[in-house]
């Protein structure tokens, strides 16, 4: 993880990044029907190099549910972060105030206060203080019921044929300086979910989140940008999300 410069950062603690939890209803009819066969994938699916060439590549597994992995489009220039992550071409990446990223994980929780996370005193968000119920509709929930951001209303989606929910959160315009930090960190870090290892990538982050119900299992996927990203990058970013295979 790099602590400063122009990189996706993550926790030191977690190392992967989608949410994926066993037990969810997947019961949500979908009016956004997004579905991985839109474009023509290429045969070949790679492993996550530093530098995506515009290819196909397999990212996961995820947490405690190593089934479950994710093939996506790499944008050529985007940079690759094994089995979690990827993010836009240099030198912003997906800091502010132009950025994209994104990023796959799993967690069982969120914060009540993403910017005091640290709970345990553990140096690492690891564990949560609000506990979320295994389905879906329960993340969605419990992610609309916090203040620390604003929230947009859920809408359904469906994507490579599994339903779910979508929805954007709209992160405080705070350096977080003054949040929780992790051990061997010098500055403070806002923490939406524990345990996944994502924290705000700058001031007024925007995180666009999918949580899907695949089989069972608690599935989502984020696209994080802010309000100057050109929509160019949101474009790509959206893409990705659209072309998204699922294997399990």
């Amino acid at each position: 993880m790099a602590t400063t410069g122009s990189t996706l950062k993550r926790s030191l603690v977690a190392a992967i990044i989608m949410v994926v939890v066993s037990g969810c209803t997947g019961s949500t009819t979908s009016d956004a029907a997004i579905s991985g066969s839109t474009t023509t994938a290429p045969a070949t699916v790679e492993p996550v190099p530093e530098k995506l060439t515009g290819g196909r590549y397999l990212f996961g597994p995820f947490g405690d549910t190593p089934s479950v992995s994710v093939e996506a489009t790499g944008p050529n220039g985007w940079f690759g972060y094994p089995s979690w992550a990827m993010d836009g071409p240099k030198p912003v990446r997906a800091d502010a105030p132009t950025g994209i990223g994104i990023s796959f994980f799993t967690a069982n929780g969120i914060y009540s206060d993403p910017c005091h996370w640290d709970v345990q005193g553990t140096g690492g968000a690891d564990v949560g203080d609000v506990k979320v119920g295994p389905t879906v509709d329960d993340m969605v929930a419990a992610l609309r019921a916090n203040t620390f951001y604003t929230s947009s209303p859920p809408t359904s989606v469906t994507i490579d044929g599994y339903a779910g929910q979508e929805l954007e959160l709209q992160l405080p315009n705070d350096p977080f300086t003054t949040c929780d930090n992790e051990s061997g960190d010098d500055f403070g870090h806002a923490f939406v979910f524990s345990g996944p290892g994502l924290y705000a990538q700058g001031p007024a982050n925007r995180w666009h989140l999918y949580v899907l119900d695949v089989d069972g299992t608690r599935l989502i996927a984020v696209v994080l940008s802010y309000a100057k990203t050109p929509n160019t990058d949101l474009d790509l970013a959206r893409n990705v999300i659209e072309t998204l295979k699922i294997e399990i």
